[in-house]
C-alpha cells in the first residue's frame, strides 16, 4: 500500500467519512442494505475523529395492484405470508387447505417417548446399549421426517392450480427473490398513475416509524 498507493482504492471504507467531514449530517437515511454497510464503519469514524450521524431506516414499500390482491384474497393469504419463501408459502398454503393430516410431529413426539423407555431398559442390562438406541432412534426419526415429505409432496400434486398461483404472485411482488424496490423501475408505475402515486406514497409514508408499509393501488 504504502509503495503502490495509485494500486488501491480508499473507496469502499473512507467515502462515507469523506462524505461526513465534507458534508456533515445530523443523520443518515438509507435503505437496508445501506444502513448494513455504514454500521460496519463506525470504528472508522473512531479512527480519524469525524462524528458518526445518526442512521435512519429510510421508508420501504410493496406496491400490490388490483390483480395481485384478488389472487391473495383467493388463496386466503395474509400479509406476513407474502413474505415467507416460497416454497414454505406453497408448504402452508397446502397444509392449511388440505383436509388429511401432513404432519407427524406428534408420532415424531411419541417416538422420542418410546426410545427413552427402550434406552431405560436397554442401559439397564448393559450400559453400552445406549449408544446403539440412540443410533436406532436417530435412524426411526430420520425416516418418519422422510415420510413427511414425501406425504406432503404427494399432496401437493392436488394442488397444482394454487400452486401456479403462488408463485406467479411471489414473482410479481418479490421479482428474483428480491424486494420490489430493489428490482423494479418506477416508471411504469408513473406512466400508470402519474404524480397521483408520488402522492400516495408520500401521505402513506410512516416518515421515522421505520416500519415496512404495503400500499394498495388501483
Amino acid at each position: 500500500l504504502n509503495n503502490y498507493p495509485e494500486r488501491f482504492s480508499a473507496n469502499v471504507i473512507l467515502r462515507p467519512v469523506f462524505q461526513e467531514m465534507i458534508l456533515p449530517n445530523i443523520a443518515f437515511i438509507g435503505g437496508g442494505g445501506e444502513i448494513a454497510y455504514w454500521l460496519e464503519l463506525k470504528k472508522v469514524f473512531e479512527a480519524v475523529n469525524v462524528p458518526y450521524p445518526m442512521l435512519v431506516l429510510r421508508n420501504s414499500f410493496l406496491l400490490i395492484d388490483d390483480s395481485s390482491s384478488e389472487l391473495i384474497n383467493k388463496l386466503k393469504l395474509s400479509t406476513l405470508n407474502l413474505f415467507l419463501p416460497q416454497q414454505s408459502l406453497i408448504d402452508t398454503t397446502v397444509e392449511n387447505e388440505t383436509a388429511l393430516q401432513l404432519s407427524l410431529k406428534t408420532e415424531i413426539e411419541e417416538l422420542d417417548t418410546l426410545y427413552q423407555k427402550i434406552k431405560t431398559i436397554s442401559t439397564a442390562i448393559d450400559v453400552t446399549l445406549s449408544k446403539h438406541t440412540d443410533a436406532l432412534h436417530k435412524k426411526a426419526t430420520n425416516k418418519l421426517i422422510a415420510l413427511q415429505k414425501k406425504m406432503l409432496r404427494a399432496e401437493k400434486k392436488k394442488f397444482e392450480a394454487q400452486i401456479r398461483q403462488i408463485q406467479k404472485l411471489k414473482n410479481q411482488l418479490f421479482p428474483t427473490n428480491n424486494l420490489q424496490e430493489r428490482v423494479e423501475n418506477f416508471l411504469p408505475y408513473y406512466a400508470k398513475w402519474g404524480g397521483a402515486i408520488v402522492d400516495e406514497l408520500y401521505t402513506s409514508s410512516l416518515a421515522l416509524e421505520q416500519k415496512f408499509s404495503i400500499l394498495l393501488v388501483n
